[in-house]
């Protein structure tokens, strides 16, 4: 990296604020009480206007841009269990308080408090609480950066003002609150080109004098009119996002494709001599040290791909990108890579040296399948084309999509647990209710119970798009989301909120967890149950109560001596297909109460961890409280045959059914990929991969060493980036468990 980037580099730890993370949630709910008569929306709009007023700012003498985003307190405008104070250079602990929404729920719809409805909701929340299913209704969106950028503050004004005159009641009051946060807004970017000339007229250096004062001008211009040049649009970026993150609780806030957005402003520049190089290089850096603030904030930032009549779109901001990863080494922000058959050979190459230097970067992405399937869902051609990726996986048409891509998860290994325990958490003791209750020893073929195993997972999924869908009536009118909503096509047309109807497209989600346990498990149980008939249902339910103590040549024996999924074994791969097929089936046409569809996604983000924890041994020899499979990969030491298997048993069923994303994780040591025979053979797999229909993989390059050694010692190994499931993170702030499951994942040093 150059100097003035290695000077902010230096420097990062030094930009966080402590008191900014209960000062949000204070000003938030001290408004709250003060305008207890507004609308919600008003009382956001107004909390977020005085933030921004009250909150510090600083431009330093070293900084390239403006702006500063970390992580603050929200448990005053969302239904979130939060730590109040916490390291902001770390990651709060936190989690959606499902308790309090169905509150909610009940004190807003009260005609809805029957008997039936509270089973539900009551059946749901247990669920939550017992590792059957998770929820977050936060987040997880790319904004409108692009049109922000083009049309400017001033215009968007203009737009919220003509509809107010044209809106009464409800819609107006609506309108006005847009229009307040757009002033704050102007305001607050303002704030920061004075800061900025303040910090020029201070300085002693010329060089550092004049770029100062370049910030300044860069912020001015852009608190009201649309950018012009590439600095102007790239501060608007960052600070978008900043005020997009102190708005809404990051949950995946992402960026979209970036390299589209910025290329015209760095091409005009470039050829307008404005410009070099070397200093888009330079602002890129720093753009990436300025997402890198919020630690852990799933920020994806997509790269690469077609545009909208689907030709390449593959550029030198492209290129930058990779490059900015590769030379900053934070966990954030998250960059994905749309591949194509056409990708240049100067990307590849960009790439995978990126992958070579661990870390988890970039994803790749398959362009036909992914656009193929935003296109079944009901989205135009050319949005599908505009696909960027949200958080881990998720692909979302940035701007116009508000799709609550982690709004639910079922745990396919749970619903296989109550089953052999007649409805038991074999965790926490309570009990479930179930489609069909059976004696274990009366089931008479593995037909029988596999026809069984897909009935409650049915049951369970059903229940649980029922409670999603009575949930969600809450957002609009509970935690409204503003300025977010500005940003998006159709929520001022519309004069609604991104949580309500406001965007083009509002499709719900519905994802898993535990896949590869369940085909695992049902291999086990087809073969040891009833092909050898070498023991009962009844005893190897006894034998899972038991977390396999006094079973232990039971556990090792289902452990190891029963093929896996992941090793191109087609007797236990169809299973896998079956499932996936069946679950798709059970989704298919499901609705919200918007009128769009739900959609799946097969990957788990760090859940199989969280999950793990709340889940009892399995068939498969999986111990009780351990992690579950990360995603479609196999379970963690299963795959025997190579990573070549493993993607052979990955596309034995249909990517295409995976609107929401799929994660396909491979770990590889360093020292395999070092010979550049092996670099381009990964590349030749990767391709090979998606022309079978792949959808996503992604890398971990690492050996178990050092991650043991990050363990037992994390102060020396704070900078070690991992990928964890569609996303990478700090291996040091990993719960012990996710680290246990990185650690156990198969090395491979052969293809």
């Amino acid at each position: 990296m150059s100097p003035r980037v290695q000077k902010i580099y230096e420097h990062f730890y030094d930009r966080y604020d402590r008191e900014m993370i209960s000062e949000r949630n204070r000003v938030y709910a001290q408004i709250k009480e003060k305008y207890c008569g507004e609308s919600a929306a008003m009382q956001h709009a107004i909390a977020f206007s005085a933030f921004l007023e009250q909150k510090k700012i600083k431009v330093e003498d070293y900084d390239l841009l403006a702006g500063h985003i970390q992580h603050v307190d929200f448990s005053s405008s969302i239904p979130v269990i939060m730590e109040h104070d916490f390291d902001p250079a770390g990651r709060p602990a936190n989690r959606f308080d499902i308790k309090q929404e169905v509150n909610c729920f009940f004190a807003d719809h009260p005609q809805e408090n029957v008997p039936s409805v509270r089973e539900i909701l009551d059946y749901f929340y247990m669920g939550t609480e017992c590792g059957l299913s998770k929820r977050w209704a936060s987040g997880h969106v790319i904004a409108g950066y692009d049109r922000m950028i083009r049309e400017g503050l001033f215009y968007v004004e203009r737009r919220i003002e003509h509809e107010i005159h044209v809106c009464v009641g409800e819609k107006k009051d609506y309108l006005c609150a847009l229009l307040r946060v757009v002033h704050a807004a102007e305001n607050y970017i303002l704030r920061y080109a004075f800061e900025a000339y303040r910090a020029s007229k201070e300085a002693e250096e010329p060089e550092v004098k004049r770029r100062l004062h370049e910030i300044g001008d860069a912020c001015f211009r852009i608190s009201g009119y649309p950018a012009e040049s590439f600095l102007e649009a790239i501060q608007m970026v960052v600070l978008l996002h900043e005020m997009l993150t102190l708005e809404t609780h990051s949950g995946s806030m992402s960026l979209g494709r970036i390299d589209q957005l910025l290329y015209p402003y760095y091409k005009r520049d470039l050829e307008t001599g404005v410009l070099k190089k070397e200093e888009a290089a330079e602002y890129i850096d720093a753009l990436w040290l300025k997402i890198a603030g919020l630690v852990y904030g799933f920020q994806n930032v997509t790269i690469g791909g077609c545009d909208a009549k689907g030709r390449p779109a593959y550029n030198d901001i492209t290129l930058l990108c990779l490059q900015a990863s590769r030379k900053i080494g934070k966990d954030q922000p998250l960059l994905s890579l749309r591949c194509r058959p056409d990708m240049p050979g100067n990307v590849w190459e960009e790439a995978l040296l990126l992958v070579k230097k661990g870390g988890g970067f970039p994803a790749f992405f398959n362009d036909d399948v992914i656009i193929s399937a935003k296109h079944e869902l009901g989205v135009s051609w050319q949005d599908a084309r505009n696909y960027g990726l949200v958080g881990c996986v998720e692909p979302s048409i940035g701007g116009r999509e508000f799709s609550n891509t982690e709004e639910l998860r079922v745990n396919w290994a749970k619903v296989l647990e109550l089953m052999l325990h007649q409805g038991r958490c074999a965790v926490s003791g309570h009990r479930f209710s179930m489609a069909e209750e059976k004696e274990l020893d009366d089931i008479e073929s593995f037909e029988e119970f596999f026809a069984w195993y897909l009935k409650e997972l049915e049951f369970t999924v059903q229940r649980c798009i029922h409670a999603t869908n009575l949930l969600d009536r809450n957002y609009a009118g509970n935690c409204p989301c503003p300025f977010l909503s500005v940003t998006m096509e159709g929520c001022i047309e519309n004069a609604q909120d991104v949580a309500a109807n406001g965007p083009v497209y509002r499709f719900s989600t519905i994802n898993c967890c535990g896949m590869a346990d369940t085909v695992d498990s049902l291999t086990v149980i087809r073969k040891a149950v009833f092909e050898e008939k070498i023991l009962k249902l009844s005893e190897l339910a006894a034998m899972l109560d038991a977390d396999f103590a006094g079973y232990e040549v039971w556990q090792r024996r289902f452990e190891m001596q029963y093929p896996k999924y992941g090793n191109n074994i087609a007797e236990v791969d169809i299973y896998m297909k079956k499932l996936v097929e069946a679950f798709e089936a059970m989704v298919h046409g499901q609705k919200n109460e918007k009128g769009f569809f739900f959609q799946i996604g097969l990957y788990t983000v760090e859940d199989q961890g969280y999950l793990g924890k709340l889940t009892g041994a399995l068939p498969s020899g999986r111990r009780k409280g351990t992690s579950l499979a990360n995603a479609v990969s196999p379970c963690q030491g299963m795959d025997a045959e190579g990573p070549t298997a493993v993607m052979n048993s990955a596309t034995e069923f249909s990517h295409q059914c995976a609107a929401n994303g799929l994660v396909l994780d491979l770990k590889f040591t360093p020292a395999f990929l070092e010979k550049e025979k092996h670099t381009e053979m990964l590349k030749e797999l990767i391709s090979i991969y998606f022309e079978k229909g792949g959808m996503e993989v992604q890398f971990n390059v690492v050996d178990r060493q050092t991650l043991l050694a990050a363990k037992a010692d994390p102060k020396q190994y704070r900078n070690l980036v991992v990928r964890v499931s569609g996303f990478s993170a700090y291996f040091v702030l990993l719960d012990p468990v996710l680290q246990d499951e990185i650690i156990k994942r198969t090395e491979y040093g052969r293809f």
